[in-house]
Order: structure tokens, then C-alpha cells, then sequence
């Protein structure tokens, strides 16, 4: 089942006749601006999915935040926020896997709160917001 912020992030795609190119291409990058918001910007590589923000700060683009989603499940699997807070589903020590039992709970209420501000501020819209490839 689509969460609210894979419907968003898929709105956004197809708004601006990408969301095919998103799911059929193993890399894909768009770049979309709306004054007076962050740029966003999605991109897939092989099965990741990088959802982002992105502010200047002397010269170097900061990322807030950064989600990392695993592709065709759109799973969140990392979360990095200007901070330097980088939080991931998954953690590997000593040759072993184990699983972040509190990254769920803390990032998926997050995902539904920035898919909303997606809908809301009209990145869908290629009237409202510009696309780069």
C-alpha cells in the first residue's frame, strides 16, 4: 500500500511528465524550484530513492532533510536533517545486521507531515514550480 509521501513524491513526477522516466530508468535526477520554498529534489539510483531539500550555506548545498527509500517499495531506509543527524533502518556492526526498531516510529509521522507541505505548496504544478533534469 502507497504512503502519503510516495502519492506525493509520484504527483510531483507525474505533474511534470516524469514519473515514467522515474520508474522505468535506473537514474534518474530532477531538480525542482518554487520561490520562495527550498529546492527539491528526487532522484533514483538503481533500487534508491533520495527525496531532498536543499539550502547554500557558504558556497556548499546543505540537505534538509535527505530521505533515503528503497525502490519499488518506497521503504524509508535512511534520514539525514541539516544537523548532521543521520538516522538509518538498518545498522551494520561486527559483520552482523541489525534493525533500528526506533527509526519507523520517529520517520514516518515526519514523511506524512512533508507530504502534506509537498501537496499544499503545489510542487506538482509546472506552474507553480520548475523542473530540471
Amino acid at each position: 500500500m502507497a504512503t502519503k509521501f510516495q502519492l506525493a513524491i509520484e504527483a510531483v513526477l507525474k505533474g511534470h511528465g516524469l514519473l515514467d522516466k522515474f520508474q522505468t530508468q535506473t537514474d534518474f535526477h530532477v531538480h525542482l524550484e518554487q520561490i520562495p520554498y527550498e529546492p527539491l529534489v528526487i532522484e533514483r539510483h538503481g533500487e534508491l530513492i533520495s527525496v531532498a531539500h536543499y539550502f547554500k550555506q557558504n558556497g556548499d548545498l546543505i540537505c534538509d532533510p535527505d530521505v533515503e527509500l528503497h525502490f519499488p517499495d518506497w521503504t524509508p531506509t535512511a534520514i539525514q536533517l541539516c544537523t548532521g543527524q543521520y538516522d538509518q533502518r538498518f545498522i551494520e556492526r561486527d559483520g552482523k545486521t541489525f534493525v533500528n526498531m526506533r527509526f519507523d516510529p520517529s520517520v514516518l509521522p515526519f514523511l506524512t507531515t512533508w507530504a502534506k507541505n509537498i501537496v499544499e505548496q503545489k510542487w506538482a504544478d509546472p506552474q507553480q514550480a520548475k523542473a530540471t533534469e
